[in-house]
């Protein structure tokens, strides 16, 4: 099987906005692999799918396929490889993202070590490793270790070509550390920079976070009306991507309390029944 092309094709799929089917064509790849008893051509999907099912907020999916591809990699002599930490990293991505932080430290840490042995130091995928495992640290609560985490991506990050999209993010992290110390003056200025970036960029998932950002920056500053419309975005883009799954009610939920506080209760009523309707 030519996994470099199931992967294309799987691109291919949700850049068309066609997100069930790419997942359904990955799961079937991954059991035709498994039948086949292609080990490593199922573990490269069941990684992949890891991240989809995450994004998806579909949990338990996406650890069966974190801990299926980490089993697989071992069962061919792949543990402590490259592929290994990086399938561990995406294992640790979706702890994180499904609130289990401190599940998620540890296991960047092994990463961490595996790429400091493995890898030159200005590699990408240290730069991609760092940001994730600020965001375990911000969502954990130490935000003075997360935005050192953060800079130390940004500075790999600003040695390096075609990583504007991954710049334009870290800037939002380090506006969300910001917000979190209560330093709004300099997050903005984060934000924009981030803001400025996706401009570039348009249509690129990421810009989700800028969104989510601003809305709570302008929550913070009491600008309510301004953080439920960052907010009812930020919805709209969940919605034309993946449907109304869990991040799209908690979407909704952040719009209804921004409408709320600015007192709109009808228009805060409507986005707490779309929330209310999403989570069932």
């Amino acid at each position: 099987m030519d996994i470099k092309n199931v992967l294309r094709r799987f691109e291919e799929l949700l850049s068309q906005g066609r997100v069930d089917e790419a997942g359904q064509y990955l799961e079937e790849t991954a059991a035709v692999s498994e039948r086949g008893g292609d080990g490593l051509a199922e573990a490269s999907c069941r990684n992949e799918l890891t991240g989809f099912w995450r994004v998806c907020g579909q949990r338990e999916k996406s650890y069966a396929s974190a801990k299926r591809a980490l089993a697989l990699l071992s069962e061919n002599g792949l543990a402590g490889s490259i592929d290994y930490a990086t399938a561990l990293l995406n294992y640790a991505t979706a702890k994180s993202a499904f609130g289990e932080s401190a599940e998620a430290l540890p296991l960047y840490r092994r990463v961490e070590e595996c790429y400091r042995e493995l890898l030159p130091a200005s590699d990408y995928r240290r730069a991609s490793l760092y940001n994730n495992m600020a965001q375990a640290l911000l969502r954990d609560g130490n935000t003075k270790e997360a935005a050192e985490y953060f800079e130390k991506s940004l500075r790999l990050l600003a040695e390096m070509t075609d990583v504007d999209s991954e710049r334009a993010t870290c800037n939002t992290n380090i506006a969300f550390c910001l917000l979190a110390e209560g330093r709004l003056d300099e997050a903005q200025k984060s934000l924009e920079v981030a803001e400025e970036g996706f401009r570039l960029l348009p249509g690129d998932p990421h810009y989700d976070g800028a969104l989510s950002c601003r809305g709570r920056l302008e929550y913070l500053r009491g600008r309510y009306a301004e953080a439920a419309e960052a907010y009812r975005r930020l919805a709209d883009n969940i919605e034309g991507r993946f449907g109304r799954n869990t991040n799209y009610a908690a979407a909704c939920r952040s719009c209804a309390k921004a409408f709320a506080a600015a007192g709109l209760d009808d228009e805060a009523e409507r986005f707490r029944l779309l929330a209310e309707l999403a989570g069932r």
